[in-house]
């Protein structure tokens, strides 16, 4: 072979060492036990080949699902908080440095670096001036505004998360977050998970029929399971006066609830929506009907539910003053020991029931179902979702925020032995005292209690568990769990109307919020206008000062003032969320 060959021959042999070793060069800067983001692109690979898994990347995606996953060296999470008054700290820590974040870095490898934080009602103004201004957002936003939410999706800055939730989700992640067809409806755009959901407790607020069991044993009265039933009790409260009480309200309701946004029938103390709910409406909210969305607010048979409270308020079975309170002013005439019959949230047996057996020799309430008319009790569901956990399109370690997430989601109802069995942190959310036993007191834990839930990404919620937990130990279930050893201590009363609520879901009785999206264009500026004409209209009708003919006239009005538009716009979001 002549030297000038040779010397073409090695030449190309260069070139296709050096293409082989680029093209098994793919951790793109990861680092060498970094998984990836799971977004490669398309571009990296041959036209008509599919390219093999690589076994490396799949046994550490599998380890993040585990939670044993830990990155060497640290890769860092941005973000930004909101905080309130409840935040605290001890031991001289700051949201930058404190005992999460030194959690985050020991056992996941993980900095998570708070890139500012503001007082709550500034957030949303600041996190809008760096949109307007361009300036570089964080890898990770939670926010509760559903209208901030919708401008940071549609800024195209973040990401859709459905292929990152599937590949690196834990399976008790998924079972939360799959268990409900409700949780991922707020942010879920075009059939793409557009954020992590971000929850409170549901039920929370879910309505129980509460009644003064003292006046019901001296008047040897059962309980009411029907309307007639109640207005007969209401009735014999009223004629009887049992107690010796005087200025007896039979039923108590907040109709003054909201203030200059009126609320009258949906209040977390002393609702009445139950009322309405038994004639097939449910007021201030959105109701699927017949493939479409509808306001409850505007349908005929919010017209028999004002009715039957104007019987009830002119028969004396309402405060003559319910127009004017709210639920602060509904729990003390509790505590005074002046109402009959309320229907509030499960948890009423800690508050205000225990001020009023201080308040009143003999006093106990007990909750029971809702009463049914021919057969029907409906209430409204409590709104649980809030908003949700965004990230950045260009975050490179989506991989490190889900073994984060698979982690601290372990002390959802966390197994015995597990790292927060007891709490997040000893000595700051809770401490063992010498006998071996766990104390969330304050006085008991070193230097003071602190919530340490209120520095992590996003505070790790089964919705449903934890009322759930409550009805099976009701129920009868021996607890297994600390979590539920804990549940079992509880307030029999609260356990009891928490079987009531996880009945009533089984049984179909509470009617979710059927609009889970941000305010339109028209809630924004019209919104405000509508709920005060509902509100007037609603309470100058019960109280006899405006006639229910008058109600084809106001649904005619509040249609014309915007709700045509509120309509129109709730649909067209409700037809792509069903696509």
């Amino acid at each position: 072979m002549s030297k000038k060959m040779m010397m073409l021959a090695l030449a190309v042999i260069m070139l296709f060492s050096i293409a082989t070793a680029c093209s098994n060069n793919t951790n793109n800067g990861n680092g060498a036990n970094a998984p990836g983001n799971g977004e490669a692109s398309a571009s990296d690979k041959p036209a008509e080949q599919t390219q093999a898994p690589d076994p490396k990347e799949e046994d550490n995606a599998e380890a993040i699902r585990s939670g044993t996953f830990k990155f060497d060296p640290p890769v860092t999470i941005t973000t930004v908080k909101a905080t309130d008054s409840t935040m605290k700290f001890k031991n001289g820590e700051t949201m930058e440095n404190n005992v999460h974040t030194q959690w985050a870095h020991d056992e996941l490898g993980i900095d998570i670096k708070t890139l500012w934080q503001v007082p709550g009602e500034q957030f949303n103004t600041k996190i809008r001036l760096m949109l307007t201004a361009k300036e570089s957002l964080p890898d990770v936003i939670t926010t509760q505004d559903m209208t901030l939410l919708d401008e940071l999706i549609q800024s195209g800055q973040y990401r859709d998360i459905t292929a990152d939730f599937e590949k690196y989700a834990s399976d008790k992640v998924k079972g939360i977050y799959n268990s409900n067809e409700l949780n991922w409806s707020q942010v879920t755009y075009n059939g793409k998970k557009m954020a992590l959901p971000n929850f409170a407790n549901a039920g929370n607020d879910n309505a129980v029929m509460w009644i003064r069991q003292d006046w019901l044993d001296e008047l040897g009265l059962e309980a009411p399971k029907t309307f007639e039933d109640l207005e007969n009790v209401m009735q014999a409260f009223l004629d009887k006066k049992p107690g010796g009480t005087d200025n007896i309200i039979p039923l108590g309701a907040s109709l003054g609830s909201g203030g200059s946004s009126p609320n009258p029938f949906t209040s977390w103390l002393g609702e009445t929506s139950w009322v309405f709910g038994a004639y097939g409406t449910i007021p201030y909210q959105w109701l699927e009907k017949d493939g479409q969305l509808v306001h409850g607010s505007v349908q005929p048979e919010m017209k028999d539910g004002l009715a039957k409270l104007k019987e009830w308020y002119d028969k004396g079975y309402l405060s003559q003053e319910a127009g004017l309170h709210d639920e602060n002013k509904l729990a003390e005439l509790i505590m005074q020991g002046r109402v009959g019959i309320v229907v509030a949230p499960y948890w009423m047996g800690g508050w205000p029931t225990s001020d009023l057996k201080k308040n009143v020799e003999g006093a106990s309430m007990q909750p029971y179902p809702l009463p049914t008319l021919n057969g029907k009790a409906a209430a409204r569901d409590t709104t649980y979702l809030r908003g949700g956990m965004l990230v950045k399109k260009d975050f490179d370690h989506v991989d490190a925020l889900f073994l984060y997430l698979n982690r601290i989601f372990t002390i959802v109802n966390a197994e015995v032995g597990s790292e927060f069995e007891n709490g997040w942190y000893k000595d700051y959310d809770y401490t063992i005292l010498p006998d071996g036993t766990r104390s969330t007191d304050e006085k008991d834990i070193p230097g003071g209690k602190v919530g340490p839930a209120k520095y992590v990404l996003i505070e790790p919620k089964d919705p449903f568990s934890g009322l759930g937990m409550l009805a099976e130990i009701s129920r009868g279930k021996t607890p297994s769990t600390p979590a539920e050893e804990r549940a079992a201590t509880g307030i029999p009363e609260n356990l009891k109307a928490a079987e009531i609520v996880d009945d009533g879901w089984k049984e179909g009785i509470y009617v979710p919020q059927a609009y889970t999206g941000a305010n339109t264009p028209t809630m924004q500026s019209k919104g405000g206008i509508l709920v005060k004409l509902e509100g007037d209209t609603f309470i100058g009708m019960i109280y006899g000062k405006k006639p229910l003919d008058d109600f084809d006239k106001f649904v005619e009005e509040w249609k014309s003032l915007g709700g045509n538009d509120e309509i129109k716009e709730v649909n067209e979001w409700y037809q792509k969320t069903k696509k």
